[in-house]
């Protein structure tokens, strides 16, 4: 192994990220451009009780509908008719406050009605 990587005393070929940042929501450090790994995690643990909840309750039948996963108390918020067609996978638990509700979504905005254009430089 000390081919591959040299010697920490001596000539350490390891790449060492300089790099780093504070992340927002847990004060671990990442790399730019990446998730930290806590959060990572926090994503991935949420995912898999997600598929877990899925498998159990549909087994391993082929998917003809779309599949709808609603933490507590989501499935009052909107009428009966608009459940109609999917498959309903409820968790017992509340929704974590990271995870939106609205990811499927689009987030751009609607465009401009005015055709105004504001001057760059002012003074």
């Amino acid at each position: 192994m000390s081919r591959r990587f040299g010697w920490p005393d001596y000539h350490w070929k390891m790449l060492v990220p300089k790099k780093l940042l504070d992340c927002p929501a847990c004060g671990h450090p990442h790399e730019p451009g990446r998730l930290c790994h806590h959060c990572y995690g926090r994503v991935k643990a949420e995912t898999k009780e997600m598929q877990d909840a899925i498998e159990k309750n549909l087994g391993i039948e082929p998917v003809e509908k779309d599949v709808v996963v609603l933490y507590e108390g989501e499935k009052e918020l909107k009428g009966a008719d608009y459940w109609k067609g999917q498959r309903i996978v409820e968790l017992p638990k509340k929704r974590p406050a990271w995870f939106h509700s609205n990811l499927m979504q689009p987030s751009t905005q609607e465009p401009a009605e005015s055709t105004d254009v504001k001057p760059e430089h002012l003074a």
